[in-house]
């Protein structure tokens, strides 16, 4: 597999319209997602001592953290009252290869910050509610 560059992985967060419009949240500068499958042990009496998962039982927990500048004050608006009114909201992931996923998520954390001379930073992490839909690229 070839190498593919970090600043094409793009996250785009839904305007909730119908026909729903995505837009990017900023100037990413580290975009990562984490996939967390927590397998039910169902280790039987009769196992020899073996441990046995079943992986499917278990709740999948699926994790995007995003860091970088804003695009616009209106995508800074929109992620902070997301933050602050604990909304569920969809976004895509869109990797370089063409993949996408898209799924809706909460804000479980937010942070904004930056100094006098310099741009206006953030992060925010977002955990997966319910399932996601994975589209191969073409």
């Amino acid at each position: 597999m070839s190498s593919q560059r970090g600043r094409d992985l793009l996250l785009k967060i839904g305007d909730g319209a119908d026909p729903e419009v995505f837009t990017t949240v900023g100037a990413a500068r580290t975009v990562s997602m984490s996939i967390n499958n927590q397998p039910v042990d169902n280790t039987m009496m009769d196992g020899n001592g073996f441990q046995s998962m079943q992986a499917d039982a278990g709740v999948q927990i699926m994790e995007l953290t995003l860091e970088g500048l804003f695009r616009d004050a209106a995508a800074e608006e929109d992620l902070r009252l997301s933050a602050f009114n604990r909304m569920v909201r969809n976004y895509k992931l869109l990797f370089p290869n063409g993949d996408l996923y898209a799924a809706a998520f909460v804000i479980h954390e937010y942070k904004r910050g930056g100094s006098f001379d310099g741009l206006e930073t953030f992060s925010v992490a977002l955990v997966r509610t319910g399932s996601g839909t994975f589209t191969p690229g073409a």
